[in-house]
């Protein structure tokens, strides 16, 4: 069995250094990196597409959360205007009631004072 020698040893632990230390990395996936001219700048095709897919994926993801939140506000509103309609409803039949009740009781005075 034959010994393998320092320099070759030496030699692949200095390209597996050089090779690693001069890839590209990603960046991190957030809203200010996920700009079109920031992805533009990476030069590394495989990682630029890897790094525009998280994109896309991270701005999908933001949007549903913005429609959610959309949807939560607009059920809130839609029953706050519910309960406004409600009770705005019932203060127009107690005050038709009362004007009806007075119309009444005005016609009946009128029609007794008419007779006698």
């Amino acid at each position: 069995m034959d010994f393998i020698k320092p320099k070759y040893i030496v030699g692949l632990a200095l390209a597996a250094t050089l090779t690693t230390a001069c890839s590209e990395k990603m960046p991190t996936v957030n809203e200010e990196n996920c700009t079109q001219a920031n992805i533009s700048q990476i030069k590394d095709s495989k990682i630029r597409s890897e790094f525009s897919d998280s994109c896309f994926d991270y701005k999908m993801e933001q949007s549903k959360e913005k429609a959610s939140d959309l949807m939560e506000q607009s059920a809130d509103k839609a029953e706050e205007l519910y309960e406004d309609g409600k009770d705005a409803t019932q203060e127009l039949y107690e005050d038709s009631k009362e004007s009806v009740e007075e119309l009444y009781d005005e016609t009946t005075n009128t029609t007794e004072d008419g007779s006698n």
